[in-house]
């Protein structure tokens, strides 16, 4: 018996689904053509007696300029700050062109502070990253507009070269 186009079809269709809900269920790389990868992620399970814990990123810069990592926010914790291999507080950190930083707990990492308890029993966390095209911040923008005969939008608020990723860190104990 030969099989059919459809069935063939249907069968490939089903594996492709398959392997799609497999993978959504792990933290994935982020990549932004011409920009920034993130390769990987780990946060580290806050202890029980600790308001704080680490998380660490590799992060591959693919832009022509150094891009700046300046912080990170998220709904579990109060504030978040780069750290060193010192444990000195960095105001930011720089990969330049065509680099790659690998956080690990004896390097650059991301300190987190004022961990809520609750949300150490999630398997995902979601993190979202300020990081800067260029040295230099542009001029701030104030407003957001919208050309009404063409519907192309114009600049939006805030700093143009600064922007902010969400990413799916997965928590490990």
């Amino acid at each position: 018996m030969k099989p059919s186009i459809k069935k063939i079809n249907r069968t490939i269709i089903m594996l492709l689904t398959l392997l799609f809900v497999q993978t959504a269920a792990y933290a994935q790389p982020i990549m932004i053509p011409g920009f920034m990868g993130i390769e990987s992620s780990y946060m580290e399970a806050p202890m029980a007696d600790s308001e704080s814990t680490s998380a660490y990123f590799t992060i591959a810069n693919l832009h022509y300029e150094p891009i700046v990592l300046l912080g990170a926010s998220g709904d579990m914790f109060e504030n978040a700050v780069f750290v060193g291999s010192d444990n000195e507080e960095l105001e930011q950190v720089i990969i330049q062109p065509g680099g790659r930083l690998v956080m690990e707990p004896n390097g650059v990492h991301l300190k987190i502070n004022d961990v809520e308890a609750s949300s150490a029993n999630e398997h995902f966390q979601e993190l979202t990253l300020l990081v800067r095209r260029g040295l230099e911040p542009l001029d701030e923008v104030d407003e957001q507009r919208r050309d009404a005969n063409n519907g192309q939008r114009g600049r939006e608020a805030g700093v143009p070269n600064e922007h902010r990723f969400v990413v799916n860190v997965p928590l490990t104990n």
